[in-house]
């Protein structure tokens, strides 16, 4: 009898552990969280915000803050009346199932660009983005006065500014604006946050275990044996659900994917994956990048990307639905090894089924020439 107990409450134990541990690496949709009002006061200082707790308002106050909002407006508002208004719209009519169904956003090349992921994919359960961009940091309210914070908010406005005019980051600038005061892409994408009715909940550094599982840690904790990468947790004003960033800054390259096997097995547990693409610098039609294209055609339901994504000619029609959107026209200088003749031959045979877009999007930034290819699994 007492060795039946016994196995009985063995067996219990198990199935109670089961029940407690994740189902996939991700965290669930609707994961409670302690609200770090601090880091999402400080996002609202360098998105120019009006601050709503947090300690942050006395900083609010220097003339240099006042200086830094004036001319932060001045740029997202010429972003977002030349772009982000008209880039809007369009989603809320082609991309209408993504404000409500359930899926995970992967967007690798993206860098900091969490903006255009939130604007396109709302509703994404969580966001895994790459670049080469490293985590860096968040600066301390102690730090933000006098020389310092005119200079740290100088280098938020530098490292946005290819985003104000073209809606892309370009990433040997971006390294360039984002050495000195501002570290790293965790400022930027604060204010991308910040921007985008979001709330930061938390911000925690999140190592990739051998089985590609997550582990959560202090943002100044140092595990070398362990990939790491940033975890952070937000809600939106409109709505009750938290969502999640994952962003790692890594070469995602074949070689050294070869040594990365946790963190491809970290992108592969990642269910109903819809893959964004966009300025990406052609890296996905060169040998170099096969095992991340061969990932995103052969895992994703949905594929949104310009000319610089995966090329055509590995969508094949029996798998894939396409949408065309804009016009096609040949890569700019810097990237001429990624003319698609089958691609220019696709727009122009279904001329008649092509959507126009009012809005850039893309590397072609100061013309109408900007394409999107809209992919959908069958």
């Amino acid at each position: 009898m007492i060795r039946l107990f016994f196995v009985v409450c063995a067996i219990s134990a198990i199935s109670t552990y089961s029940l407690l541990q994740p189902k996939t690496t991700f965290y669930p949709k609707h994961q409670a969280s302690i609200r770090d009002t601090n880091t999402h006061s400080m996002a609202q200082l360098l998105a120019g915000m009006p601050i709503s707790a947090g300690g942050w308002e006395l900083v609010g106050k220097e003339s240099v803050v006042k200086k830094h909002y004036a001319e932060f407006e001045k740029g997202w508002k010429n972003l977002t009346d030349k772009r982000l208004d008209k880039m809007r719209l369009w989603q809320k009519q082609e991309l209408a199932e993504w404000r409500t169904n359930t899926y995970n956003l992967f967007y690798p090349f993206s860098g900091p660009d969490f903006l255009n992921a939130f604007e396109l994919f709302p509703n994404a359960d969580n966001y895994v983005l790459f670049g080469l961009e490293q985590v860096g940091s968040l600066p301390t309210r102690e730090q933000m006065k006098g020389w310092y914070l005119d200079s740290y908010l100088t280098g938020v406005r530098q490292g946005l500014s290819e985003i104000f005019s073209r809606n892309y980051f370009i990433t040997s600038r971006m390294s360039g604006a984002l050495n000195a005061q501002v570290k790293g892409v965790l400022p930027i994408m604060a204010v991308f946050l910040a921007r985008t009715g979001n709330e930061i909940l938390n911000i925690q550094k999140v190592y990739l275990q051998k089985d590609g599982r997550t582990l959560d840690r202090p943002l100044t904790d140092s595990k070398e044996n362990l990939f790491a990468g940033v975890h952070i947790i937000f809600k939106n004003l409109s709505r009750e659900i938290t969502q999640h960033i994952y962003y790692f800054g890594t070469d995602v390259s074949d070689a050294p994917l070869t040594y990365r096997t946790e963190l491809l097995k970290f992108i592969k547990d990642m269910p109903q994956k819809v893959t964004l693409v966009k300025s990406a610098s052609y890296l996905l039609h060169t040998e170099s990048f096969t095992t991340i294209r061969k990932l995103i055609t052969e895992e994703s339901i949905a594929v949104l990307q310009d000319d610089t994504g995966v090329p055509y000619k590995y969508f094949l029609p029996t798998t894939w639905d396409l949408q065309l959107y804009g016009k096609y026209a040949k890569p700019i200088a810097d990237f001429n090894y990624g003319y698609q003749p089958d691609l220019q031959a696709k727009f122009t045979k279904d001329a008649a089924q092509v959507k126009a877009i009012n809005f850039t999007f893309g590397y072609h930034w100061w013309t109408d020439n900007s394409s999107i290819l809209y992919f959908k699994r069958k």
